[in-house]
């Protein structure tokens, strides 16, 4: 069985979009970053949306344009 065979569905695009996110902001306290913006994540997530590969794409698009602002 290969590493990449044994990482969790959405797990590889979750953390991409947090190193992202991290990068972008270039927090302080990137434990506090991190926890904030899963938070937020979670929250931003509907009901129709389970999967964990759209929801942190959208969120990431959502969050990179508020940054921008």
């Amino acid at each position: 069985m290969s590493a990449g065979n044994s990482t969790p569905y959405g797990v590889k695009s979750l953390l991409e979009c947090m190193c992202r996110a991290t990068l972008l902001a270039q927090p302080d306290d990137i434990p506090e970053f991190m926890s904030t913006y899963v938070d937020k994540m979670a929250h931003f997530r509907d009901e129709d949306s389970r999967d964990i590969k759209e929801v942190a794409y959208r969120y990431q698009e959502q969050w990179g344009k508020n940054i921008c602002l």
